[in-house]
């Protein structure tokens, strides 16, 4: 290998692994402005719903996806700063008696919905899927300026390494520019 292929290799090999990581985001985050100045998140994460998911769920335990939702504003020269931060939850318990789901959403600790789903496809689009979730901060946007809204994933019962104190979250984020 000679001088003048080392950077060109050292440039495909960082393409290929930002194609690869950008590839597997498995979020579609989409920030929704209101008439307000309000700030909705809506959001799905259908590739969540993974095989050890599934197992636990058809096993009869309760499976929790616990979502954590952040509007947040980039600084240049510091720790973005979070303006809101929310907390949204999905879970389903499986009935093998009856064959069907018991499935309840959960907004900052609060039922705000619970329904029994027979089909799983139904099930997985309940689980992974919010709309319009409102992230209320205490100050209203500014105008022209940059915004993003990230979304985390925990999903519970967790499986792998219990030991291990940092768990593996999955997410996805969404920019925006506030013009008004």
């Amino acid at each position: 290998m000679n001088r003048r292929s080392a950077p060109r290799l050292l440039l495909l090999v960082a393409v290929l692994a930002s194609v690869a990581w950008a590839g597997t985001a498995p979020f579609k985050v989409t920030p929704i402005v209101n008439q307000d100045g309000r700030v909705l998140a809506s959001f799905s994460a259908p590739s969540a719903f993974s095989a050890e998911a599934e197992h636990a769920m058809r096993s009869g335990m309760l499976l929790t996806f616990t979502f954590t939702v952040q509007l947040r504003r980039p600084s240049t020269l510091w720790v973005d700063r979070t303006l809101a931060e929310t907390t949204v939850m999905s879970s389903v318990k499986y009935d093998s008696l009856t064959g069907g789901y018991q499935v309840s959403k959960a907004h900052d600790g609060r039922i705000v919905a619970s329904e029994r789903k027979v089909r799983e496809p139904e099930v997985v689009r309940w689980m992974t899927t919010f709309d319009q979730v409102p992230l209320n901060g205490g100050e209203p946007l500014e105008r022209n300026a940059e915004y993003y809204v990230t979304v985390r994933l925990r999903t519970s019962p967790r499986s792998g390494f219990f030991l291990w104190p940092f768990g593996h979250e999955d997410g996805g984020r969404a920019g925006f520019t506030f013009i008004r």
